[in-house]
């Protein structure tokens, strides 16, 4: 990096940590490098290098008094950003709730990857927890080895962190991240101690009938000959199922409660059982787990959580999770419900998903065709608008179906101000221009309403008076013999003849004001590319053309505007421009 590159790139995190420091009372480094990759795409590949001036910059404004960021605020003309109002639309207050002193938590289990409806599970406690200036936790819930993955944990801790981080910028709720992180399988000692006192006041007995038996006794609310063992037995079999003297499948210890309660989750529900399959963290070292009723309730009194939010489908299991926390003596906390999400004609559960995978329809869980996190970040949807989105719609316990186009909405409200536009050409036709000036170059606005972004100059080859472009076989079918247009930033041409694979054209000065404004791009620099749509879970359309000479310059991530076309991201490059077509 040229010491001119190194300066500008210092003026710009001076002046967005000291924006950064005023709003939030201390810079971070996540927020000031975001804006300074925005506003300078072209850096992409010195982003570490970008990143270490940034942290050098931030640390010395955090170090800075109040007067002296005033002095930068006046020497750099800062413009300095109206922190948004915490909370002040749709979400009501909490119950029980003190400043200072909530803690939520999102409690993900590491079986899959995230998709949109992880999302708003992680979104609803994180803003309550900002809202209120409280702590928010991110809590592995993985006590069941058989279908957890360390890669999963590295997932979620990755999309998770790239969502919070978005609704910090977008939203203005600090830090964007969590405050703690817990592994609840380094928990289980302790949960194995709390079920031994269960046995111990009679409260919970192993039982060792099979599934199906239990199935039909906890429906007809019959008790089973194992619930008159005594503690001494209880405590013997319970020992063997840790030990391995109880084959998986053959027991389980079950709460006793009521088998005639007329919540049929009551009836004497299962607590712990066992899992032969070896743990992505903690290896070999238990074959004993407890069931989610017993692990949540027990590890949100546990961790401090005040209120716990979850999905409204385990409603039912409200009561069972405090009647364990009565039983153990446990500190009680606020359970929330909130309304579930679908996409309109999506499928959002793993089950569904990972069949399209296993059958080669789909690439992955990152397919752009389906709402898994990684999936939406690939079609160039961003952590801001999925942030805002949730935000706006509320933690309301209603569950609601949303669509992908309300998704992009919103998406399109964040891309539109700040992504360069570039000219496309789909499935080309070429446009001879005779009567072409030597040395005419085009001028073209990166940003039609960014002055600052500038503008790109593309040179055009003539060779006696004629130049060679493509033009869209779209606009071609629009224009007839005789029509006058406008080449995009180029020049004023009338149309001569058109032919099933040529238009020909004829270069004039003047500039007239009907004329139609055509997209184009020079047949020798024409940089190949491919546009992927997808259409549905199933279903894809790509659509090949040309792009302008400065789209070889794009690297694999950045979010471009195709004009007259549709927003898109770089998702590869060979010999083409491979592109994903986020939205109009």
């Amino acid at each position: 990096m040229s010491d001119i590159e190194r300066n500008r790139i210092e003026e710009l995190a001076m002046k967005y940590a000291v924006q950064n420091a005023m709003k939030y009372g201390k810079a971070r480094v996540e927020p000031v490098m975001a804006k300074i990759m925005a506003e300078l795409p072209e850096y992409k590949g010195k982003a570490s290098e970008i990143k270490r001036i940034v942290e050098q910059i931030v640390e010395r404004v955090n170090n800075m008094e109040k007067s002296d960021l005033e002095d930068i605020i006046s020497k750099l003309g800062v413009t300095l950003e109206r922190k948004k109002p915490e909370g002040e639309r749709k979400w009501p207050e909490l119950k029980n709730a003190q400043l200072g002193l909530v803690v939520t938590r999102v409690a993900p289990e590491p079986n899959g990857y995230p998709t949109l409806g992880h999302a708003k599970g992680l979104l609803v406690p994180f803003i309550y927890a900002r809202i209120y200036k409280g702590k928010f936790l991110l809590r592995f819930e993985d006590t069941n080895p058989r279908v957890e993955r360390k890669e999963f944990y590295d997932a979620i801790r990755e999309e998770f962190k790239a969502i919070l981080e978005g609704a910090e910028r977008e939203l203005g709720l600090s830090p964007g991240i969590w405050d703690e992180e817990i592994i609840e399988s380094n928990y289980l000692l302790h949960m194995y101690s709390l079920a031994e006192k269960l046995i111990e006041q009679g409260d919970a007995y192993v039982c060792t009938c099979d599934a199906r038996k239990v199935r039909k006794l906890r429906a007809e609310g019959i008790e089973c000959e194992h619930r008159r063992n005594s503690i001494e037995r209880n405590m013997e079999l319970w020992h063997e199922m840790i030990n391995g003297g109880i084959p998986e499948g053959e027991a389980h210890l079950r709460l006793k409660t009521d088998m005639n309660h007329p919540n049929r989750t009551m009836r004497d529900p299962g607590i712990f059982r066992i899992v032969e399959a070896e743990h992505p963290i903690q290896g070999k070292k238990y074959r004993v787990y407890p069931t989610y009723d017993f692990s949540i309730s027990v590890m949100d009194s546990l961790t401090g959580v005040t209120h716990a939010f979850r999905s409204k489908e385990f409603e039912p299991h409200v009561e069972v999770q405090r009647t364990i926390l009565e039983k153990l003596n446990l500190r009680k906390y606020e359970m929330i419900q909130f309304g579930r999400v679908t996409v309109e004609g999506v499928p959002l559960s793993k089950r569904y998903i990972r069949p399209l995978i296993e059958s080669g329809i789909l690439q992955g869980w990152d397919d752009p065709r389906i709402p898994t996190l990684r999936g939406l970040f690939r079609r160039g949807i961003t952590p801001e608008a999925i942030s805002r989105f949730f935000y706006d719609l509320g933690p309301s316990k209603v569950d609601s179906t949303i669509s992908m186009d309300a998704i992009a909405a919103y998406n399109r409200k964040i891309l539109d101000p700040i992504v360069p536009r570039y000219m496309f050409v789909p499935d080309p036709v070429r446009a001879v221009i005779e009567n072409f000036p030597e040395g005419l170059k085009a001028k073209v606005q990166v940003h039609p309403s960014r002055q600052d972004m500038g503008y790109r100059e593309i040179e055009i080859s003539v060779k006696k008076g004629i130049a060679t472009l493509y033009i869209s076989s779209e606009d071609k079918k629009v224009l007839k013999e005789g029509d006058t247009i406008r080449l995009r930033g180029l020049s004023t041409a009338t149309v001569r003849s058109i032919m099933p694979d040529e238009i020909s054209l004829k270069h004039i000065s003047e500039r007239k004001e009907s004329e139609k404004v055509i997209q184009w791009v020079p047949a020798d620099q024409a940089v190949p590319v491919k546009v992927i749509k997808p259409l549905s879970p199933y279903s894809i359309s790509i659509v090949g053309g040309f792009g302008e000479p400065a789209m070889k310059e794009l690297r694999p991530g950045d979010r471009i505007q195709l004009i007259r076309y549709g927003f898109a991201r770089v998702d590869s490059l060979d010999r083409t421009i491979n592109l994903i077509f986020s939205h109009e």
